[in-house]
């Protein structure tokens, strides 16, 4: 009876062992199982929404190639200044993309450049707000500012062009003026001199006819050294 109690017990105690493996083995796999699942939805909501900062990332990533190249065109380095535009018309050249059409719109109206082209870049711009549909929000942003500056810029240079075309007329008349005002006192001189020289003849001619009338009421013996006189001052007056 012992021992088929202790053999009972055996029994017993073998089959619980078994259970407790099964159940064990069968939580592993439910683990198992339940993780992978776990990971995958994990993956799945990583790839259907990324996290906002990494959208703010690529929005920024899309305006600093622009943003860099005015930065770098603006630096007072004439062999970077070549170089960077050197790139961007390259660039545009090869391949006239909507990124590309607009650094290098960028590269033409940023100022203080040898390469700056305002009217050109302006054309450029508005033909991409023309089809802004191919841009995102950031790009026609940029791209609205920068015509709007350029319109800005273009229209403050035609001003100073005006009023420094306004200023040299009024120096070359000014110029004209003062050289028609030496001429004029060049002319009053020359009339001066010239009325002189007719005074002195008018005067004269006055001193002959006064001889002439001396003489005629003079005695006769004193009439040839009148006339030898008004002689010489006929052949002065000729002179």
């Amino acid at each position: 009876m012992l021992l088929r109690s202790g053999t009972m017990h055996v029994d017993l105690r073998c089959v619980r062992g078994k259970r407790l493996s099964r159940i064990l083995v069968l939580a592993c796999c439910a683990a198992m199982i339940g993780g992978c699942t776990l990971t995958e939805r994990l993956r799945s909501a990583a790839g259907a929404s990324p996290p906002p900062a990494a959208e703010a990332g690529e929005q920024n990533g899309g305006l600093y190639i622009h943003l860099q190249t005015m930065n770098d065109l603006g630096m007072p380095d004439a062999a970077r200044q070549a170089d960077v535009f050197y790139e961007v018309e390259r660039d545009y050249t090869r391949a006239p993309t909507t990124t590309s059409t607009l650094r290098y719109a960028v590269a033409l109206v940023t100022p203080d450049h040898p390469a700056s082209d305002p009217d050109k870049g302006k054309r450029l711009l508005e033909t991409l707000l023309a089809t802004p549909e191919r841009m995102t929000q950031e790009e026609r942003t940029l791209c609205a500012v920068l015509l709007h500056e350029t319109n800005v810029r273009l229209k403050l240079e035609t001003e100073n062009r005006r009023l420094l075309e306004t200023l040299d007329e009024r120096n070359r008349s000014q110029a004209n003026s003062e050289r028609r005002v030496q001429a004029q006192i060049e002319e009053n001189a020359r009339l001066r001199r010239a009325l002189a020289e007719a005074q002195q003849k008018l005067d004269a001619i006055k001193e002959i006819e006064r001889s002439i009338i001396e003489r005629s009421s003079a005695p006769p013996g004193s009439r040839d050294s009148t006339a030898n006189s008004n002689e010489a001052q006929s052949s002065s007056i000729g002179r």
